[in-house]
């Protein structure tokens, strides 16, 4: 009677597992790949969305925000119902960039300062009496909203004149100021 030999090497067997472990592999690497592929048309969807917000708030803006801003800038009492639409496109338009980047950084695509660099410059972007009343009307209906919470942060300490400071130092100064040659 012949019985097997404990003591012999099955290469048929090894091959066989190797292989089974090799298919293995390859379907692990497949289901990464695939799950890498649904995180990017995931990414991709959440861009796309905010960047069709984006244009169409700058379509809502008109062919010219800046007189409407320049006016909430130098005489905030004087702008018209549709200074006050075209600033509010302007103003949300601010708020979109920082919540298209909080998304990118949920999905691990930003970093948490580029979007702590965009809450900060919502500082000078609303930099203006208008500005002002915006966030307080905008954040009393989105109390409970995390990015609110951090804009309303970076805005508690904000300076509402600082566009109307900065434009003026762009201009020249008045004859009385300038200096003798």
């Amino acid at each position: 009677m012949d019985t097997p030999d404990s003591g012999k090497f099955d290469l048929g067997r090894f091959v066989s597992t190797v292989a089974n472990l090799g298919v293995l592999v390859g379907l692990l690497l497949v289901a990464v790949q695939i799950s890498q592929s649904t995180d990017i048309a995931r990414a991709q969807l959440a861009n796309d969305y905010y960047l069709a917000d984006m244009q169409l708030e700058l379509s809502m803006m008109g062919e010219s925000p800046v007189d409407s801003w320049t006016k909430a800038v130098h005489t905030p009492d004087d702008i018209t119902p549709h200074d006050a639409a075209v600033l509010d496109r302007f103003f949300n338009y601010g708020l979109v960039q920082v919540r298209r980047l909080q998304q990118m950084q949920q999905l691990g695509l930003a970093e948490s300062e580029v979007l702590d660099q965009q809450i900060r410059y919502l500082e000078w972007h609303l930099g203006n009496e208008v500005g002002r009343r915006w966030w307080a009307q905008y954040k009393s209906e989105e109390p409970e909203d995390e990015i609110v919470r951090m804009i309303d942060k970076v805005l508690s300490t904000a300076d509402y004149d600082q566009n109307r400071r900065y434009m003026d130092a762009l201009m020249k100064a008045p004859a009385a100021q300038e200096k003798p040659d």
